[in-house]
């Protein structure tokens, strides 16, 4: 069992990093020929309609993640007449669901146009193309998007990311050889409810080879069903806050600024994404592992560790900010060719702060959710969520893009950052969390003092091309690490990390 569990993990790892990765950069391409060859209101629209139907498809809230995880227990136990009566349920809500999104999708069909400041593309049916995304979305809740909670309590992620890192290749492939020959929109987006059915029938066929002894029969006791719908309770919080934070966001950018806007603010937030996609891949990594130590060990130990892997964190996420802040308009410049596609740079400034701000507590957050206790901050996310959607509808209308950042980051400081940490501080290490907030303020003013340090000196280096770029990244590279060393060389956090490498390089040298 231990080793299947650790090929498993092995096998979900590297596929789910091989996905992440195309997943980054074939898009990026994408955008890329959007831009070039039919403009920027084509890429806001698709911001525009992907934002609205990420809204619609909260109505899942947790439904699939929380029966995944009720599959657990009687799959190890080989309780097939559950499993199979788990698999009915989560594909009857999926069909209901699918049916929710559908009503409500074309309910908010008339209002289209008043979603979008000015003019949208001329040869657009603005209405059909919202059919075809409309389409898109549902299309997997009526047929076997159900199939993916099987793989997921089987711990065979890696088929899923495999299925889907297959057809988003033959997506992307030819979407941009459709966008270079035709230059036609509709024929590009018709390549997504494609690669959604590939997809779908795909991974039906890979489950019925792989567990043919599950099959959608059967009914769920009372009990049971009572606990899942705690589960979803408590999951519903998160997924709406994520949403509202990523996608709200883009919907009145787009009604208040219009859709070339929309565009360029999509280009920076892309990049940002790319950060957020690689951070997610470590966390994820770490999160059974320091849940081991969270069941093993004692509060004290975990505290000490914590302490170490937050130093890790800040670092990380510290040097990460600094490189975007040296680096964000030289590279949308030379990926753009173009003066055009840049924001002011107080508006970079505060995507560099809105990116730091909410990844430096991220190791925190790691520990809190390996505990278990996503029950006790039951009503952090909807209280972010109305915080930060109502300052959105305020500060948009009067700062533009500006305003939305600023609102994600009082979102953060004001709600976010105190009752995580107080939760996960009062309930978990029983202690008070004003050294912790002593800590992180110390790290993110030398983070700051760096940034100082490095960015006139970036900005003494050519300012165009690729050449440039490459040399301002190595003074990103060189300038803050060494720096970071110098002045936390001797701290317990630093040593612990010290020791921990000198201890991995000597096990893999003997």
């Amino acid at each position: 069992m231990a080793d299947t569990r650790t090929k498993n993990i092995m096998r979900n790892t590297i596929t789910g990093f091989v996905f992440r990765v195309v997943s980054m950069l074939l898009p990026f391409f994408v955008r890329t020929v959007i831009i070039q060859k039919l403009g920027n209101e084509y890429l806001g629209l698709s911001s525009l309609f992907t934002s609205i139907l990420q809204v619609l498809s909260m109505s899942e809230l947790g439904f699939s993640t929380a029966i995944a995880y009720s599959m657990f227990k009687p799959i190890s136990e080989g309780d097939k007449p559950k499993v199979n009566a788990l698999l009915k349920l989560i594909r009857n809500v999926y069909r209901v669901v699918g049916l929710v999104i559908l009503v409500v999708g074309l309910v908010l069909t008339p209002f289209l146009p008043h979603l979008i400041e000015g003019d949208y593309p001329a040869d657009i049916n603005l209405y059909l193309l919202y059919f075809i995304y409309l389409f898109n979305t549902v299309i997997s809740y009526f047929m076997f998007s159900y199939t993916s909670s099987l793989l997921a309590a089987n711990q065979r992620t890696d088929i899923e990311n495999i299925i889907s890192l297959i057809a988003n290749i033959i997506m992307y492939g030819c979407q941009i050889i459709v966008l270079i020959l035709f230059q036609n929109y509709y024929i590009y987006i018709i390549f997504l409810p494609v690669s959604t059915l590939l997809i779908n029938v795909l991974r039906y066929i890979m489950v019925k080879r792989l567990y043919p002894e599950y099959v959608c029969k059967g009914s769920i006791e009372k009990s049971e069903k009572v606990v899942i719908y705690k589960n979803i309770g408590a999951l519903a919080g998160y997924k709406l806050s994520s949403v509202i934070i990523s996608s709200i966001s883009n919907i009145i950018i787009s009604a208040y600024l219009g859709l070339n806007i929309l565009a360029i603010y999509g280009n920076y937030y892309y990049i940002l994404n790319a950060l957020f996609a690689i951070i997610s891949m470590i966390y994820t990594s770490l999160t059974a592992s320091i849940g081991n130590s969270i069941v093993e060990d004692t509060v004290e130990k975990n505290y000490k560790d914590f302490r170490t892997l937050t130093f890790c964190n800040v670092w990380l996420i510290g040097w990460m900010a600094i490189c975007l802040l040296c680096l964000y308009q030289h590279f949308i410049k030379l990926w753009l060719k173009t003066d055009d596609y840049l924001l002011p740079n107080t508006t970079m400034f505060l995507f560099v702060a809105y990116f730091y701000l909410w990844k430096f507590k991220d190791m925190l957050s790691t520990y809190k959710d390996a505990a278990g206790m996503w029950r006790d901050d039951f009503f952090k996310p909807y209280a972010v969520t109305v915080v930060t959607l109502i300052l959105n509808l305020i500060l948009v209308k009067y700062f533009g893009i500006n305003g939305s950042l600023i609102a994600g980051i009082i979102g953060f400081f004001v709600i976010s950052m105190p009752w995580e940490t107080h939760v996960f501080f009062r309930r978990y290490l029983k202690r008070s969390e004003w050294r912790y907030y002593l800590k992180m303020l110390v790290y993110t003013i030398i983070i700051v003092i760096l940034a100082i340090i490095t960015y006139p000196i970036c900005s003494f280096l050519p300012s165009e091309g690729i050449l440039g770029l490459i040399l301002k990244a190595l003074v990103c590279l060189f300038v803050p690490n060494i720096l970071v060393i110098l002045i936390s060389f001797k701290t317990p956090e630093f040593k612990s990390v010290w020791d921990k490498a000198k201890s991995i390089l000597k096990k893999n040298h003997n």
